[in-house]
């Protein structure tokens, strides 16, 4: 299986290689330097109306580098290179926001993974009926001009304080290798590593360098958010408060590595690099994966699709081989609505063991539906209708063979509206339905400290950017 596996990584990235050294596609810049995707990976910013709503997370457009590039000499009038030249514009930033909510939920008794008085699988909002500072957010940097003309070097820091630190830890940085604390340890409700309810986290720290060459290849070396998925860690580049399961279990949420990306049309971008892993800082078992993929976007941008794919060992001895991708795909039906369609699949080796204490290979699955419709330049409304497959138990709750689960489907049904009456500020008030059929000896459900095969919970958060 672990040949496969390799065959199948080696075979993406000499297709990527080739796909980048041709000739004919790096001709394909046109006299206008090609938009890119920029030093973030971009995803649905709640800030703007839900027709402007982004395909991937943390992703903005730059401008073309006639305009970045200023009086450099780097780029003539009609965006035509006249020579090779290090950008000297001055894009430093210093930004963030304030991100404050509140979930009621009248029947948080408990939880499988928490104590009383939270909501049940459900992560950055986990605590019911009390006030949560989620995330007093800070970046800082320097934004990378990405063109096909000019050398460029940036970068970004980025630091997180608020109970949402919990759950974007990296092994190796924030954590241990068993998982316990490293400067977040302190009396809380959280029992992992003796971790509080609020903490520090490091979520990105990277340099990242434009190269001109061919189309303009643009690189990024350190800790980063993942490229896969449609929603976001960053508050403000989410429609609702709460998370899907995929995003909140399926998905990686940081990496550590080298990713580069490179665009061979003015709608085709590809990604390629290497990884630690998930949310991992050092990888205990020595070895790196594979995260690649690409992003397509329609001339008029009201089509987008973008898949993305890691592979690699995420186990302690190097034996588990996890596979995922996401696909994702965006449409502007028109000025007022727009869908959005994530699908997600997973699989790994040697992840649960079987009524015969053998070890088998666990797959979990799931799609994710989104509708939003703009009813002004300050309401938007929105839906989230979700299914994901956990049948194997092995990312939401992983209950071992002492406690054999039959099931694992997890519904959920999110109505929420955005109300941005200022660039600097917006509400995300929200309601949810939760249902799961997940069963086990003295356990009848995934909520309610196990007792409820439903939940229906109330939230709203507030978010202030600076």
């Amino acid at each position: 299986m672990k040949s496969i596996q390799i065959t199948k990584i080696v075979a993406c990235i000499c297709l990527l290689a080739a796909v980048m050294a041709s000739p004919a596609l790096a001709q394909t810049s046109t006299a206008e330097p090609t938009l890119r995707a920029g030093s973030q990976v971009e995803q649905a910013s709640a800030l703007m109306p839900a027709s402007m709503v982004s395909l991937e997370a943390g992703e903005t457009l730059m401008q073309p580098a006639s305009s970045c590039c200023g009086d450099t000499g780097c780029v003539d009038c009609c965006g035509v290179c006249s020579s090779p030249c290090w950008n000297l514009c001055d894009q430093w930033f210093f930004n963030g926001w304030l991100e404050q909510g509140f979930t009621g939920n009248p029947n948080a008794d408990g939880g499988l993974i928490g104590p009383a008085g939270t909501n049940g699988p459900l992560i950055f909002n986990d605590q019911a009926n009390e006030y949560m500072m989620n995330q007093l957010y800070l970046s800082f940097g320097r934004e990378v001009c990405q063109d096909a003309c000019t050398w460029d070097i940036g970068g970004r820091v980025d630091v997180l304080y608020g109970t949402d630190y919990y759950f974007i830890q990296a092994t190796g940085l924030e954590t241990y290798d068993d998982n316990s604390q490293k400067w977040n340890s302190g009396n809380g409700p959280r029992n992992a590593g003796n971790a509080g309810l609020y903490g520090l986290a490091l979520p990105q720290f990277y340099v990242e360098a434009n190269v001109p060459w061919g189309n303009g290849l643009n690189l990024k070396a350190g800790h980063f958010y993942t490229i896969m998925g449609y929603e976001s860690v960053m508050a403000p580049e989410n429609f609702f408060y709460t998370h899907s399961y995929m995003m909140q279990y399926g998905e990686p949420f940081t990496h550590t590595g080298i990713l580069g990306s490179y665009p061979t049309s003015s709608c085709m971008t590809w990604y390629g690099g290497i990884t630690r892993g998930w949310n991992t800082f050092e990888q205990p078992n020595g070895q790196v994966g594979f995260l690649g993929g690409f992003r397509w976007v329609s001339p008029h941008e009201a089509t987008k699709l973008s898949f993305t794919l890691h592979t690699g060992s995420e186990d302690p001895t190097g034996q588990n081989n996890r596979t995922t991708y996401s696909l994702v795909f965006q449409q502007r039906i028109n000025q007022c609505w727009t869908y959005v369609m994530e699908h997600n699949l997973g699989t790994e080796e040697n992840a649960r063991l079987t009524t015969s204490n053998e070890l088998a290979s666990a797959t979990w699955f799931g799609i994710t539906n989104y509708l939003y419709y703009t009813v002004n330049p300050c309401l938007d409304l929105g839906g989230r209708f979700e299914w994901f497959d956990d049948r194997d138990n092995a990312r939401v709750f992983g209950l071992s063979n002492d406690n054999v689960v039959s099931g694992g489907n997890y519904f959920a049904f999110t109505l929420g509206a955005n109300y941005h009456p200022a660039p600097w500020f917006i509400l995300r008030p929200e309601v949810r339905w939760d249902y799961s059929d997940l069963e086990a000896p003295g356990i009848n459900g995934a909520y309610d400290n196990g007792t409820s095969k439903n939940q229906f919970t109330i939230g709203f958060d507030l978010i202030t950017t600076f």
